[in-house]
């Protein structure tokens, strides 16, 4: 692997044609949103560039992804995959594009090296961070449209602007992003401030069933057949982990969620003075601190 700067990044992508951008399994608004912005940004200087299928995502996020997959014919010259920190992230069927990516952009001090070339701030609040920098060194103008995208990215994988991650030139992209003219009152109401009613119904069952198996370590477990009962589908999954830590003096929270396939998800959360993505590396995951 080799780290480049963000400047060489730019220069990568300006000569590159064909281009496919890999979102990870199970995307989320970061992934889906800097592809998405990454996506209008090359098409805007005239490139041909799509997002691979990345089925099922989550409703909200379904608009950042759909209208870009690209058609059957395409053949893509170059690879660049967002927010992907290992290859075992790829989405089922496409894990041999983990070995022929040309190009990363990624947040996560976890990074496993599996591109050529790796542009890697593990200290960034979320790949839309990087992806914003990259387009402006491509002076790519800011649309609504990819400030919408950029701006999904950085609210969802900070928490709303929560998160340790955080810092002055997160909150000064979303400025920028903010007065490119989208609504932005609409889109943080969808993103955290309603809840359908199956997911309230599974809140409800896990602060109900939560576990602390040492002192300020709370444990959440969700087996697939209470995600049936309450009516819950794949959208009511997002951010469920931080429930985890909600109770008051909580240091580290562990979600497991079954799957549909029967396989188990594990999700840390820590007040920083474990690092949860080391951890979660010996499992063959990662993350951030």
């Amino acid at each position: 692997m080799e780290l480049i700067n963000v400047s060489r990044t730019a220069d990568l992508l300006r000569q590159a044609e064909d281009i496919l951008i890999v979102t990870h399994i199970r995307p989320d608004g970061d992934t889906a949103g800097s592809a998405c912005a990454l996506c209008l940004g090359l098409r805007a200087m005239g490139k041909r560039a799509y997002i691979a299928e990345n089925p099922p995502s989550m409703t909200r996020y379904e608009p950042y992804l759909l209208p870009y997959f690209p058609p059957a014919d395409f053949s893509p010259r170059f690879i660049a995959a967002v927010d992907i920190a290992s290859g075992g992230q790829f989405p089922p069927g496409q894990e041999t594009l983990a070995e022929r990516t040309d190009l990363a952009i990624d947040h996560h001090g976890t990074n496993s090296g599996y591109a050529a070339r790796t542009l890697l701030e593990g200290d960034s609040a979320a790949a839309g961070e990087l992806v914003y920098l990259v387009l402006q060194a491509l002076e790519v103008p800011v649309t609504p449209q990819i400030a919408e995208a950029l701006y999904v990215a950085l609210a969802t994988d900070t928490g709303g602007f929560r998160t340790a991650g955080t810092t002055g030139r997160t909150l000064r992209i979303a400025g920028e992003l903010h007065d490119a003219g989208f609504d932005v009152f609409g889109l943080t109401r969808r993103l955290f401030e309603t809840r359908t009613a199956a997911r309230l119904r599974l809140e409800a069952a896990l602060f109900g069933g939560m576990r602390f198996p040492e002192t300020g370590v709370c444990v959440m477990t969700v087996p697939y057949e209470l995600i049936l009962s309450c009516g819950a589908t794949e959208d009511d999954m997002d951010k469920l982990s931080t429930l985890t830590m909600a109770p008051e003096g909580s240091w580290a929270g562990l979600m497991l969620r079954q799957l549909p396939a029967g396989s188990w998800k594990i999700s840390l959360r820590t007040d920083g003075s474990v690092h949860a993505g080391q951890v979660l590396r010996v499992l063959g995951g990662g993350g951030h601190p």
